[in-house]
């Protein structure tokens, strides 16, 4: 069941700041991999800093208006953040990019496949740190868990990076009708 849940969760975000690229991107041309990076990272963060506005105020009410707790919520997503939300949006619009053509997005399974993987790796994020901290220290679980996947997400958004860097070096730069 909690398994479920947060797979749940993974999807539903994934989607949400998906869609947001695509609606920011929607009138532009996007069948470079390399924008869909940028424009993935930036969108990513932005969701982040906002959910971690949410916790920051969760933690400030929970207690009863300490300034420390709220800090220390907010001090923690901060350099947790980076490892999640910006490199996933980023892994996934990247690929949503990379297989477009004449200037319409297309979701074929590369970019189906991405989106399970992003989901599944923020379903990872958000679970396995309850998992492990029955084994240990709560916040030691967390920057464990958060860490090797935040690894794993790297080293993947580095292997996109290393394609689009490719693909814009190999293809012809595609010259605009007037």
């Amino acid at each position: 069941m909690y398994l479920g849940a947060n797979l749940r969760i993974g999807l539903i975000e994934e989607f949400a700041k998906i869609l947001g690229v695509l609606v920011i991107a929607r009138h532009m041309r996007h069948d470079s991999e390399m924008d869909g990076l940028i424009l993935g990272a930036a969108s990513g963060m932005g969701f982040a800093a906002l959910e971690s506005n949410g916790y920051a105020f969760t933690a400030f009410l929970a207690s009863n208006g300490s300034v420390s707790a709220t800090v220390a919520v907010t001090l923690l997503r901060g350099l947790l953040s980076p490892l999640g939300h910006g490199t996933w949006t980023a892994i996934l619009a990247s690929v949503l990019f990379r297989e477009s053509r004449n200037c319409c997005f297309r979701i074929n399974l590369q970019v189906i496949g991405a989106y399970i993987l992003v989901s599944i790796l923020h379903a990872m994020w958000n679970g396995l740190p309850l998992v492990i901290s029955s084994v240990l220290n709560p916040v030691l679980a967390v920057f464990i868990t958060d860490g090797v996947i935040g690894i794993v997400g790297l080293v993947i958004l580095w292997l996109r990076w290393r394609e689009a860097v490719r693909l814009q070096t190999v293809l012809p730069p595609e010259t605009e009708s007037i």
